[in-house]
């Protein structure tokens, strides 16, 4: 009994030493690492998405939107108790923007064809929600932190 248990440990180690072989071989080559992409920085926005660029204490976010009632939401997290967002958009279209705070409440909606700059206070997390009442193209929203 103990001796044909041996021979089929033996018998199984040599055969897990076989297939490991073979599957290095892969045709006698030698198998190279497969090298990892360096992702690029994206200069525009793709659509549907928000893209986030930090330059020192200068934070710009990025965004399509397709049309109307289409949006791009994205988060801000500020240490200051005091910033302002500056908007660019499309002219001709109408772009609005919902800001909500921390635990989801609405601060405000704003019409950006009565000003591109709205300011955020008390620090911590605001969602902003950029959607189009009319027009499309992308748009940006830059602050200093």
């Amino acid at each position: 009994m103990k001796a044909k248990l041996f021979v089929t440990l033996i018998v199984a180690a040599f055969l897990c030493a076989a297939i490991v072989a073979c599957s290095s071989l892969k045709g006698g080559e030698e198998s190279k690492p497969t090298p990892t992409p360096t992702p690029t920085p994206s200069t525009e926005a793709e659509e549907g998405k928000v893209t986030k660029t930090v330059v020192g204490d200068t934070v710009t976010f990025k965004g399509k939107l397709r049309g109307t009632n289409d949006s791009n939401e994205f988060d801000v997290f500020l240490d200051s108790t005091y910033v302002e967002v500056t908007f660019d958009y499309p002219s001709g279209s109408q772009f609005y923007v919902k800001v909500l705070g921390k635990s989801g409440n609405e601060l405000g909606e704003f019409d950006l064809s009565e000003g591109e700059i709205i300011e955020l206070s008390g620090g911590g997390k605001f969602t902003l929600i950029v959607h189009s009442v009319g027009g499309s193209g992308a748009w940006s929203a830059t602050y200093t932190d």
